[in-house]
């Protein structure tokens, strides 16, 4: 019987793990096995499997949930190493994960004139869902280096603060540099964020992504 119940634990965990790549946010091919890691992102790659380590010694503990926060210019690995947490929070802690970027949160924390009662319901559940899921990887929050707006800068605290209430973890990918943060961010979203036990890690060096060949040029 213990046999049984285990294996069947193992199939719907299976079939719950396949769910959450069928939504293709996660992607199955990147995890800690499998990353490249070469003298720019060793660090980072390290500091990712801390926090993942961390997370499950911390389970049931009362300490502050920790925050990764992890830097890095456009193409340097931030969504690849983002995913190899997830994977590992899916795979080996079994826990739920969302990776999501920071635009699709907002839009389903904004209301919208053009709403019916279905679409209310629907980004209520997925707000829920935000504050709630064992993990959540807000990846390229301020991509571009944009200035957040006077709602991203209320958004954003209470998510933060959601969650720390929970005592539920989060990764942050961005592109700015520590010294950007504060001054793009605010000083509510960074004493938000002050609010966890941060984890902070940078990926160096040019984008690792394949480039783009036209006309015998290639373009990253």
């Amino acid at each position: 019987a213990s046999a049984e119940i285990s294996r069947m634990k193992l199939e719907n965990h299976k079939k719950f793990v396949q769910s959450i790549y069928d939504e293709h946010r996660i992607d199955s091919r990147y995890t800690f096995d499998t990353i490249r890691i070469d003298e720019l992102n060793t660090q980072a790659v390290a500091t990712a499997k801390g926090f993942c380590a961390t997370i499950n010694y911390n389970f049931g503990k009362d300490t502050a949930p920790i925050l990764l926060l992890i830097q890095g210019a456009a193409g340097t690995g931030k969504t690849v190493l983002s995913n190899c947490v997830a994977n590992n929070f899916l795979n080996t802690l079994w826990k739920d994960v969302v990776l999501s970027s920071y635009a699709e949160m907002k839009k389903n924390k904004t209301p919208s004139s053009t709403d019916t009662s279905f679409d209310k319901a629907d980004k209520d559940a997925k707000w829920e869902r935000f504050i709630s899921v064992d993990l959540l990887i807000m990846d390229g929050l301020c991509q571009n280096r944009e200035a957040l707006t006077a709602f991203d800068r209320t958004v954003i605290p209470d998510l933060l603060r959601a969650r720390r209430a929970r005592d539920l973890p989060l990764v942050i990918t961005t592109p700015l540099s520590p010294s950007e943060m504060h001054m793009h961010l605010g000083d509510e979203i960074f004493e938000s964020i002050k609010e966890y036990s941060v984890l902070a890690t940078s990926l160096f060096g040019q984008s690792r992504r394949e480039p783009i060949s036209f006309g015998g040029a290639n373009f990253q």
